[in-house]
């Protein structure tokens, strides 16, 4: 893969993955609660962080 397009796909998967718990984060604090879309933002969010982490890696020798 392309070094430019993987650090790209890095810093976006973990700018997405930070704005879907804080997605989440708001809509759970909402009166009244939206609990299954603060469900279903931090799951996301929590996907993309771990995409942004093995994206970050550096590869094993």
């Amino acid at each position: 893969m392309n070094p430019n397009l993987r650090i790209f796909l890095t810093i976006f998967c973990y700018i997405s993955g930070v704005m879907g718990i804080v997605t989440a984060v708001l809509n759970a604090s909402d009166k009244p609660a939206q609990t299954t879309t603060a469900v279903i933002a931090g799951a996301i969010g929590v996907l993309f962080l771990f995409a942004g982490m093995a994206l970050g890696r550096r590869p094993r020798h």
